[in-house]
């Protein structure tokens, strides 16, 4: 499962490398266009504005796929006995599964009740919005992992690799 996980990440993260490397793109032949050409693209703000909000969702996705959101681990690693740690980095992804099922729930909401179309690209809004529900959904997953991760050190099903 490990290595479906690795995998499934390594994807994900070319996907994002390919996005960015288009918000790059978009913004230097825009750049290009106003400064040398006196001439800018009238769609090129609002499409790399777009890149930019799923980049940001996606980015999180990984960043919590690979353990690199921000935590207060030092506290945690004083700690001198591993199950009270185990225990308390289970209650952490609980409480990390309520704000993602937060987000997942009202994402959802937003995105589908956005109507309206996008000034210049003249696309539904709710293609922007629905990045919020399904970078939930993709944390969802990963947390759940780590739910069970967790729970399989504590519970002994699993043996710790460190």
């Amino acid at each position: 499962m490990q290595k479906i996980f690795q995998t499934l990440l390594k994807a994900y993260k070319a996907f994002l490398i390919i996005l960015t490397l288009s918000l790059f793109i978009i913004v230097g032949v825009n750049v290009f266009c106003r400064y040398v050409l006196n001439s800018s693209l009238s769609w090129a703000d609002e499409l790399s504005r777009f890149i930019f909000i799923w980049v940001s969702f996606l980015g999180a996705v990984l960043a919590y796929g690979y353990n690199e959101h921000i935590g207060l681990d030092f506290v945690v690693d004083r700690i001198p006995s591993p199950t009270i740690k185990r225990f308390i980095r289970l209650a952490a992804d609980f409480f990390i599964l309520l704000v993602i099922v937060i987000l997942l729930r009202y994402g959802l909401i937003v995105a589908n009740s956005a109507t309206n179309l996008s000034p210049a690209l003249y696309i539904p809004m709710k293609w922007v919005y629905i990045i919020a529900p399904v970078s939930a959904f993709m944390m969802l997953i990963i947390n759940i992992c780590k739910i069970y991760e967790h729970l399989a050190l504590l519970l002994g099903w699993k043996r710790s690799e460190a």
